[in-house]
């Protein structure tokens, strides 16, 4: 199983955002049943962005990324992603590339918080806790 994290599950986790206690289960069950997560490129960057943001802190940024990408593998987002996206013109366009990363490198979930901004969407979304019913 390939499942693709959105950035704000990961922000839930770092920031211990009300919820967090299931990203926490998520990842360790992901860890027992040794399955593939993936974050974008493109969260890499967002994620970065905010959390030196929000800590005000370069070291510790850096050290909270290290630690995240214990938990999941960076996939790229291709030129192909960018193009897809752009031509669906959903609302939220970063959405969008998630999607149509997690699409194009064939993704069984993408597991988000926001599930009504992939409505358009042919890959199951859903939430850490649906996951973990199901799953788990």
């Amino acid at each position: 199983m390939k499942l693709l994290i959105d950035t704000n599950v990961l922000l839930d986790l770092i920031f211990k955002r009300i919820g967090y206690d299931n990203s926490i289960k998520l990842f360790k069950k992901i860890r027992e049943k040794e399955i593939i997560s993936y974050i974008t490129a493109s969260s890499v960057t967002d994620l970065f962005y905010i959390i030196r943001k929000e800590t005000k802190d370069l070291n510790r940024t850096y050290t909270i990324l290290e630690n995240i990408f214990y938990l999941v593998t960076v996939i790229s987002v291709t030129e192909q992603d960018i193009q897809d996206a752009f031509k669906q013109k959903w609302r939220d366009f970063e959405d969008c590339v998630q999607y149509t990363t997690g699409h194009n490198n064939r993704v069984d979930h993408l597991i988000t918080l926001n599930k009504k901004d992939y409505e358009d969407s042919s890959i199951p979304i859903i939430t850490p806790s649906e996951w973990l019913e199901i799953y788990a």
